[in-house]
């Protein structure tokens, strides 16, 4: 350096993630997660409104920019590489929380919005009935409820919160135990009496009916009954245990019903219990992002959901 020279160091100004992408890409980012997710170009096209040619030619450039290939491609379906699938994990968390922060906010009016995705026996059999309450404590919240048998996807889905039946949930989740669940036989009373369903094994008379998002259960049950290699005459699928307990009660079959959920209806006379072996079938759990402790409306449905516990484990006794 020359002397008398003055050595000047330069401000850089802070390289920010969200200026490094153009609009382009990030409409590439779009078509891309939402193929991912639908699996096909031509749904992605109706859900975007654009036209399939636009969808394939957004990914082609994605992929051209990113130097790798993100599917491949067949006749009816497209399927996600390494390279894609690892790139749509991390579209999934973006375009989630987004969402979530983006959703209309209520703020300017006074109100908040709490979405949530609950197990369907769950809504209908406790929270349903019990909404009435919550609602006429808290008029400046406005929930919005979605029943699924599946565990609620924060990376992929904009819910606040879930109700889920799980007993393996991820780390980095948060989550508070509701409720143990256990599972025994039911059906009618008429066709216990015309079957003589008087002890497990007698159930290889019976049509069976199975939860297609719980197919282990039936097993579990006979092998905790002691008769693990029982056939029955036949089985009936459906899709949750809200329309397993519909079918048992209209002389389907023999259904699996949560212990939780099923008091009222024996009192009623629609369903009986033939046996008195349970089996454990899960828990209950209401599981959340570490970002939505922060919701106030959130923070009010856990305090409301805490305080009412004791009356959804009584249920069971």
């Amino acid at each position: 350096m020359a002397r008398g020279s003055i050595s000047r160091v330069r401000s850089v100004p802070p390289r920010i993630a969200a200026a490094t992408l153009g609009s382009p890409q990030l409409l590439s980012l779009q078509a891309f997660d939402v193929a991912v997710r639908l699996g096909s170009f031509k749904t992605t096209a109706r859900a975007l409104n654009l036209t399939a040619s636009a969808v394939s030619h957004r990914i082609k450039n994605l992929e051209q920019d990113l130097g790798v290939s993100l599917f491949v491609r067949s006749h009816r379906a497209i399927h996600p590489t390494v390279a894609g699938k690892a790139l749509a994990a991390a579209t999934g968390r973006a375009f989630a929380e987004l969402a979530r922060v983006g959703a209309p906010d209520e703020r300017g009016t006074g109100r908040q919005r709490l979405r949530l995705k609950v197990f369907p026996l769950f809504a209908s059999a406790w929270l349903i009935p019990r909404l009435a309450n919550f609602v006429a404590s808290h008029p400046d919240i406005e929930l919005s409820i979605e029943t699924s048998s599946r565990v609620v996807d924060f990376d992929v889905e904009t819910f606040d919160a879930g109700v889920s039946v799980a007993d393996a949930l991820p780390d980095r989740l948060e989550r508070l135990h509701l409720a143990h669940i256990t599972s025994t036989p039911i059906a009618t009373a008429a066709m216990v009496r015309r079957l003589k369903l008087r002890e497990p094994r007698d159930l290889a008379r019976a049509v069976l009916i199975e939860v297609a998002t719980f197919p282990a259960a039936w097993s579990q049950w006979l092998q905790a009954a002691g008769v693990p290699d029982l056939k029955p005459v036949r089985t009936i699928t459906v899709d949750t245990f809200v329309a397993a307990l519909q079918a048992a009660e209209q002389g389907a079959g023999v259904a699996l019903g949560m212990t939780l959920f099923i008091a009222e209806r024996e009192r009623s006379g629609t369903i009986c219990r033939p046996f008195s072996a349970e089996s454990s079938t899960g828990s209950y759990w209401l599981v959340y992002p570490p970002a939505t402790r922060r919701h106030r409306a959130f923070q009010a449905f856990k305090k409301w959901l805490i305080a009412d516990l004791p009356s959804l484990r009584g249920q069971a006794s």
